[in-house]
């Protein structure tokens, strides 16, 4: 491996991830799938001929075991932070089991990661994709565990690509909107003759990534007028919070 550059995906076996993983191969460079569920891996690795690492990213096991596997790795491209999940429990139920998992997973793993393989992407001038999420920028009833870890992780994000600049490594924050995987489908949304237009393929989402990295933007929407909701946020919290109410009623 020392002689060729390694592009890493995190949270890599399907839905968005493996979309990047297409689409960031490149011949003169290996690519490294990062995962929980070895099945899957197995499955993208046959497609892509690919390494793999079966590895819970939540836990210090699971960031070991990668950080063990990045060691002698003279060059990262790219390094993907995409490992994520589905955080539902309301926060009136109090459970602090779930709001520590979804820290864990969705902001921790990020920082853990990046930190593990940050030799080697400052050694090549390399790029790091945070995959956050338009939940990372306005607050909504839905998910809100998983709405809060992205708002820590859109913070931290923001501010290593300040920091990253100085080592000649390129930040780009990724805030896709409702996407169509397996761990989330949005059937309610999808089902919904306007709602609908909101959800991407996660083929699409992939390709808007890309092309936001190629042009070598330090944040990005997809679709890009997600945005707006971004904006209004920040400018008019209660309005935003009566919309998210009425989402939250029509689609759960």
């Amino acid at each position: 491996m020392a002689g060729r550059d390694l592009i890493v995906v995190t949270g890599g076996s399907s839905g968005i991830g493996l979309a990047l993983a297409r689409r960031l191969r490149r011949p003169d460079a290996d690519l490294l799938l990062v995962a929980r569920g070895p099945e899957r891996l197995a499955a993208a690795a046959a497609e892509l001929g690919c390494e793999t690492l079966a590895a819970d990213l939540a836990t210090e096991s699971g960031v070991a075991a990668l950080a063990t596997r990045l060691e002698g790795v003279e060059r990262i491209r790219v390094l993907v932070n995409n490992a994520g999940g589905p955080f539902r429990t309301p926060l009136l139920e109090h459970d602090p089991a779930e709001a520590a998992a979804a820290i864990d997973l969705l902001y921790l793993a990020m920082v853990r990661v990046t930190a593990a393989a940050w030799p080697a992407l400052a050694r090549a001038q390399g790029s790091v994709i945070n995959v956050v999420s338009v939940a990372g920028t306005v607050a909504t009833g839905s998910a809100p565990h998983y709405a809060a870890a992205k708002h820590a992780a859109i913070a931290w994000s923001r501010g290593l690509h300040v920091e990253a600049a100085a080592a000649g490594v390129h930040v780009l924050t990724a805030n896709p909107g409702p996407v169509a995987t397996a761990a989330f489908p949005h059937h309610r949304l999808r089902g919904h003759r306007w709602a609908r237009r909101a959800v991407i393929t996660d083929d699409d989402c992939a390709a808007r990534v890309v092309r936001a990295l190629e042009r070598g933007r330090a944040e990005s929407f997809q679709p890009e007028w997600w945005r707006a909701a971004s904006v209004a946020q920040a400018v008019a919290p209660g309005t935003m919070a009566r919309l998210a109410r009425r989402s939250r009623e029509r689609f759960g």
